[in-house]
């Protein structure tokens, strides 16, 4: 009886915690033992792209970025600020996965886990509360991805999708300088058979806040020439320049009856040929061609300008050879066929005029 009645008692202790589970409570475990992976697709679309501001020290500003799930599933995502650098030598910009900005205290997110279901747009508010003995200008990155990455299948690699929001700010309180300078103007060569020509302009950015170039480089026959031959874009990804830091932006010229296009080849690598453009016969280049930069910068109160030039030549050398050759074909070859025949009649006309030798 004893052994019975413990072993009543131990069944009845293994059951009470199973009773004191309601239907939800159960339903709850289970799910949660069984909880599906994210989406194999991750899709986000945010804007905007980059984030820009202009700050006043001491207040609060409020900045909005939508993320819309352009996924086929439902994302459970979470944002936060990192810390990003920017290499002037080669152009790339480092983004760090886990160090905060120096001004992740300042940033707080109405939201830093959120849900999002296919299809839809979630508006996050990020409030920047600047103090009053704040810097110039800052720069930082808003990284959203997964709260739960899905598990790598067998034999595969884990790939965890997030996207990075560059985002500037610049604060506008007493003693910010904007100062802009090319540091050169260049053509990736001096002397082209045919186009494109690559022209490359480095900025450097000698003040303290962050600065937006734009502009247009003109082609030209001359530096005095009134009419453009074309007007190119500079900066046309409307990037930014962060204080002391040099940026490249680059532009190509390949309006020209006869040019050179890369195609893909199937090792990855890029191959020139020449392609011809029939409509454009009256475009063909040929000679010395000055490349005219007038850029402007704002400095907080009006637009600064910036100019330079670059001179380039395009001679198209061997076409001026088969040209010539051609040329010569069709005009020698007619000289040739008369001289011959001269020399021909010439010889004929001697001979008749030797005197006859008379038989004895």
């Amino acid at each position: 009886m004893k052994r019975l009645h413990r072993l009543g008692l131990s069944l009845w202790v293994l059951l009470v915690p199973l009773l004191a589970l309601t239907p939800a409570a159960i339903a709850h475990a289970a799910t949660a033992a069984v909880l599906p992976d994210p989406p194999a697709d991750f899709n986000l679309q945010v804007s905007p792209s980059p984030l820009v501001e202009t700050v006043k020290p001491g207040q609060k500003t409020v900045s909005q970025l939508k993320i819309r799930n352009a996924g086929t599933g439902t994302e459970e995502l979470q944002i936060a600020a990192r810390s990003f650098t920017f290499d002037s030598d080669t152009g790339k910009v480092n983004l760090s996965d886990t160090a905060a900005p120096v001004i992740a205290g300042w940033i707080t997110f109405s939201a830093p886990k959120f849900t999002v279901p296919s299809g839809q747009t979630f508006t996050e508010s990020i409030t920047l509360n600047i103090p009053a003995d704040a810097g110039f200008s800052y720069s930082f990155a808003l990284v959203v991805n997964r709260q739960n990455n899905p598990r790598p299948a067998g034999g595969t690699r884990e790939v965890n999708g997030s996207v990075a929001v560059f985002s500037l700010i610049n604060v506008d309180r007493p003693g910010a300088t904007s100062n802009l300078k090319v540091v050169s103007f260049t053509t990736d060569k001096r002397l082209y058979e045919y186009l494109p020509t690559t022209l490359s302009v480095r900025f450097n950015n000698d003040g303290n806040t962050i600065i937006q170039p734009s502009g247009n480089i003109f082609i030209q026959r001359s530096a005095t020439s009134k009419t453009p031959l074309a007007t190119l874009p500079v900066n046309k990804t409307e990037g930014y320049i962060l204080p002391s830091t040099q940026r490249t932006v680059s532009t190509s010229w390949d309006d020209d009856f006869v040019t050179y296009k890369a195609t893909a080849q199937p090792d990855g690598t890029t191959r020139n040929h020449l392609s011809i453009d029939w409509s454009k016969l009256s475009h063909f280049r040929f000679g010395r061609y000055t490349a005219k930069l007038v850029a402007v910068y704002s400095d907080g109160q009006h637009d600064v300008p910036i100019e330079g030039t670059v001179t380039f030549w395009v001679i198209p050398w061997k076409l001026i050879l088969l040209f010539l050759l051609a040329l010569a074909i069709f005009w020698g070859l007619p000289i040739f066929i008369i001289y011959k025949l001269m020399k021909r009649s010439k010889n004929k006309e001697k001979a008749n005029d030797k005197p006859h030798k008379t038989a004895k």
